[in-house]
Parts: structure tokens; sequence; C-alpha cells
């Protein structure tokens, strides 16, 4: 089994980057967004105050006319309530925000106001027709009101028309933000899937490259280690037999010095691979250290142990022996000492000439002549 390859660590930092660049970039497009909303709230806002003022000096126009109409309609011989100063100054007082009437129109509004006034005078001295004079100063005043009307109107106009254009380009360009906002995120949702797949595979190969052994494709110690007390926790709550057998490869060390440690690394692999072919799917195999590997097996006892070795035996490339050493978990007993128990016995096997298995606390079995390399 090929040694799975760890996605490399650059990828992943530069799949991130992307994704922090997109957060990045969804973060200002939403604050460009929201201060454009507010910006488009503050234009609307200011177009219903042009509103509201244009409708304000509307009434104070509409106030100016009925005093002109008034001073021209006052009899000769007394003095209007309105006087042609408190006219002049109505005027002057009339504004549309930063915008004010212009000179011009002040100037033709005093005059026809001056005009006015020298007609009530002439009229009054009996110098002119009062009707006559009226009439003509009144046209006069009549024609600088709508000039100052049409001042008003065109400077409220083109405020509001500023005010509308700002409020419908801060519109599209909110509604492009939105939608802009709303492909990137997308964006960052996929690449940020793509991310958690990435990162999911890179965990379970860490994982695996964590509990299984880089040269035979089997567990490691650290594995076995954490396997071993779940098979016995669950051995002790079904009744069932559990087992452990460890192997040790018969001179292996002698074996290396004599064909290299290429070969040796090749028999080493060769014989897991074999081994692991023969077992269940229950079974555990683990390559506890060196040329030593322990097999952990559910549901079975010594006997059925030690025929499952023997059929192991012949898989061993170069006709390579193994000594292996059985041990049965016994009431009470921890996994620690399940695993020294079955280290004594093979400690056993080997002292006992090698090429056998020896059951924990039984006379060595099954006996075969030594093949030496």
């Amino acid at each position: 089994m090929p040694v799975p390859r760890l996605t490399h660590l650059s990828e992943l930092a530069r799949e991130t980057r992307r994704q922090l660049w997109l957060g990045a970039g969804c973060f200002a497009l939403m604050l460009a967004a929201a201060l454009i909303a507010l910006h488009a709230l503050s234009a609307q806002a200011a177009l219903q105050r042009h509103v509201e003022r244009g409708q304000q000096h509307a009434g104070v126009a509409l106030t100016l006319q009925q005093q002109l109409w008034s001073y021209a309609a006052a009899p000769a011989s007394r003095e209007p309530s309105i006087g042609a100063e408190q006219l002049k100054r109505s005027v002057e007082e009339i504004r549309l925000d930063d915008v004010s009437i212009g000179a011009l129109e002040r100037r033709a509004f005093a005059a026809a106001v001056d005009h006015l006034s020298e007609a009530r005078a002439s009229a009054a001295a009996g110098q002119l027709d009062a009707a006559t004079a009226t009439r003509a100063a009144l046209a006069d005043a009549s024609a600088a009101l709508r000039q100052l009307q049409h001042v008003q109107t065109e400077a409220l106009r083109r405020q509001q028309a500023q005010a509308a254009e700002l409020a419908n380009f801060a519109r599209q360009v909110l509604i492009g933000a939105a939608l802009l906002t709303v492909i990137l995120g997308l964006l960052f949702g996929v690449l940020g899937w793509r991310n958690m797949r990435a990162n999911r595979h890179a965990l379970g190969q860490l994982d695996q490259l964590a509990h299984e052994d880089g040269l035979t494709g089997v567990l490691n110690r650290r594995a076995l280690d954490e396997r071993l007390p779940v098979e016995q926790a669950r051995a002790i709550r079904s009744g069932a037999k559990l087992t452990v057998v460890m192997i040790d490869l018969d001179h292996f060390k002698r074996f290396n010095d004599k064909r290299g440690h290429g070969a040796g690394d090749e028999l080493l692999r060769g014989a897991a691979q074999a081994w692991r072919r023969q077992l269940r799917p229950t079974d555990l195999l683990a390559r506890y250290g060196g040329e030593e590997f322990t097999l952990v097996l559910p549901a079975c006892d010594s006997a059925q142990a030690l025929q499952l070795v023997e059929r192991l035996r012949p898989l061993v490339p170069e006709m390579q022996t193994f000594s292996a050493g059985v041990a049965t978990l016994e009431l009470g007993e921890s996994d620690e000492e399940l695993l020294r128990r079955a280290d004594q016995a093979l400690m056993q096997a080997k002292r006992g000439g090698r090429n056998r298995s020896v059951v924990a606390g039984k006379e060595p079995q099954m006996a075969l002549p030594l093949r030496v390399a």
C-alpha cells in the first residue's frame, strides 16, 4: 500500500489567503454600500428640505405679492399699512438656502416700489391721475415680483434636480455594490467549501500518517496503543475471547547484513502485506518496532491464534522464519499486562530455538527446523 502524500501546506496557505482577501473585499464592499446608503439617505433628506424650503419661500412670495397689492390699492390720500421700505426689506430677506436673489432682480423690484411710491405721491398732490399712475407702477412691480419668483423657482428646481440625481446615483451604486457583494459572497462560500474539503483531506492524511507505519503500510505502535484498549473493553463487555500475538522475524539483523537494508525493508513490507491479506476485517496487524509485529485477534482463543500463525509462516518472503508469542486476555488483566505476557512468550520461543510459537503459560509448541538466511 503506497504511503499517502500530504497536501502541500503552501496550497492550503494560498487558499486561506484567497479567502481572507475575498472576505476583506466583501467587508469593504458592505462598508462602502452602507456609506453610500447613508449618503443617499442624506441626499433624500436634503431634497425633502429643499421642497419644504421652496414651499416656505412660495408662501413668502405670495405674502410679498399681497403686500404689494395692498400697498398699491391703498388710497393716495392715506398712508398704507405696508410701507415701501418694508416691501424692500421683505425682498432682501428672501433666500433659498445658499442661493440668494440676484442684485439685478432686487434693484428692479426696489425701483418698481419707488415708482409706485412716486405715483402715489403724484396722485396725492393732484399732479397725476391716481388710477393711471397706480396701474403703471403696479405693472412694473408685478413684473419685478414675477422675476423674483422665477429666480426662486429656478434655484429650487436646480437644487432639487441635483439632489434627485445624487440620490439616483447613490441608489444605482448601492444596488451594484449589493450585487457584487452577493457574487463575492458566493465565491467566498465556494472557496470556503473547497478549503474545508482540502482541510478534511489533509487531516485524514495526517491521521493516517500518525497511525500507519510508513514502511509496511500496517498500523504503527501509536495506533496499537489506541486500539488495543478499545478491543479489550469490547471483549470484556461481550464476554468474547481476545488474543494477542507477538511476532519477531528470526535473525533479521543477519539478513540485513547479508542482503542489505533495502532487502530487509522489502522483507518487512512483503511479510506485512502478505499477512494482512490473511486476516479478518476485525483483526489488527501493527508493526511494534523494528522486525517485531503484533496481532490483535478479537473473538479468537489461543488455539485458533496458533492455527492462524501457522498459516502465516509460509507467507514470509525469502523463506525467512519467525518466532511468535501468544497470550489470551484473562479476567481483570490490563492491556499492558496482556502485551507483556505475549512478549514473554515470544522471548521463550526465541530462547527455545526460534521458528516456533509459544502460548503464554504453556510449553513451546510446533517446533520447526530453523532456516537461516
